[in-house]
């Protein structure tokens, strides 16, 4: 798995960057727009990811499959249960990445709420253990 060392100060970055995608797959979902909000959704958790690692470890994930932040992620010491249930949030966002981003067929409103919910309980997990930890 390749990583990237990355100032721990810095997680705060990637947590901003995560809210704006938030803020913009709710926007986007609202309109009607559900290709761009499934896109901002995968996104949104692709940042807090990052800002998850970059937290905890220093590093954050760098490599070409972005499924393999999952392992980085079940390398962090916290509660498992909570983990495991937070990890296929992320796990189902990441699985429809290139669908959503590449592929010919559109989103449809059910697909986009999917997402939509998926995103929103991994980014709001996510700050919850920022303010813990």
């Amino acid at each position: 798995m390749s990583t990237r060392t990355v100032t721990k100060e810095l997680y705060m970055n990637y947590l901003k960057k995560a809210e704006e995608c938030f803020s913009a797959m709710n926007d986007e979902f609202a309109k009607g727009n559900y290709n761009s909000c499934v896109i901002a959704a995968i996104h949104c958790a692709i940042s807090s990811a990052d800002a998850l690692t970059v937290f905890f470890k220093g590093v954050r994930h760098s490599g070409e499959r972005h499924e393999d932040v999952i392992r980085l992620i079940l390398s962090l010491e916290l509660d498992k249960s909570e983990l495991n249930r937070n990890i296929m949030h992320l796990s189902n966002l990441l699985s429809i990445k290139n669908k959503a981003e590449y592929e010919e067929k559109l989103t449809t409103q059910n697909g986009a709420f999917s997402a939509l919910t998926n995103a929103e309980r991994f980014f709001k997990w996510v700050k919850g253990i920022m303010k813990r930890g």
